[in-house]
């Protein structure tokens, strides 16, 4: 199945809606997702459950700015999840893994959210601060391709 004919199928399924996003909208959004990569790096080490949280955010952030530069935006119950699941969709297959860690990486954001029970540590906030950095140098070439007026930040 193609990425337009899942991306199809999500917006019949209401998951996803059309909207076309302008680019201060867009340089917001990757603002934001660099501020939280910045708090979860000083944060690290210190209050893992915290840094692990901030990396999600930008995570989902820099997803959401994906998808809203193809046209679309996550608008059911699980935003999240199909936010990462259109990102993947547009990116491609060579992002397929990276996504599907990310993916993992929602549930036990979700786990920690409603059932607290000191499920973040060390490792798992090291973890999702590697998939931060390895995602983010991928998509910012890409986005740099799609829009070169992107205010894209150095690293994570």
């Amino acid at each position: 199945m193609s990425s337009d004919s899942v991306l199809s199928k999500l917006t019949r399924e209401g998951k996803l809606k059309r909207q076309k996003a302008d680019l201060d909208y867009l340089n917001d959004l990757l603002e934001a997702a660099r501020r939280n990569f910045e708090a979860a790096r000083l944060v690290q080490g210190k209050i893992d459950e915290a840094a692990f949280k901030l990396f999600y955010d930008g995570l989902l952030q820099v997803s959401r700015a994906i998808v809203l530069l193809r046209g679309f935006r996550p608008d059911d119950g699980g935003q999240h999840k199909t936010a990462f699941l259109a990102a993947r969709e547009i990116l491609g297959l060579e992002y397929e893994d990276l996504l599907n860690k990310i993916q993992k990486f929602r549930v036990k954001r979700n786990e920690c959210l409603y059932d607290p029970k000191g499920l973040i540590g060390k490792n798992e906030a090291e973890a999702i601060h590697q998939t931060a950095k390895e995602f983010w140098g991928r998509v910012r070439s890409y986005l740099e391709k799609e829009n070169p007026q992107l205010k894209l930040f150095r690293e994570v």
